[in-house]
């Protein structure tokens, strides 16, 4: 099993990552409105972080449904 399928199926690791990304973007983003700074793209990269995680969730789900098809 590659790391990224048990990540992937670990889902309390899986989400206390995908909490502690978002939530450094979140002081991030404070830290760049605090320095009066533009603060367009965060939301673009919050995108791209919970778009990553239901990727990687689907693609390993994808994963195990096919060895569970193939074992019979």
């Amino acid at each position: 099993m590659n790391l990224l399928n048990q990540f992937s199926n670990d889902e309390h690791t899986r989400e206390a990552v995908k909490s502690f990304l978002l939530a450094e973007l979140d002081k991030h983003a404070l830290e760049l409105v605090y320095d009066g700074k533009d603060v367009k793209g965060i939301a673009d990269a919050k995108k791209v972080i919970e778009q990553s995680f239901i990727e990687l969730k689907e693609l390993y789900e994808k994963v195990e449904k096919k060895l569970v098809n193939n074992s019979r």
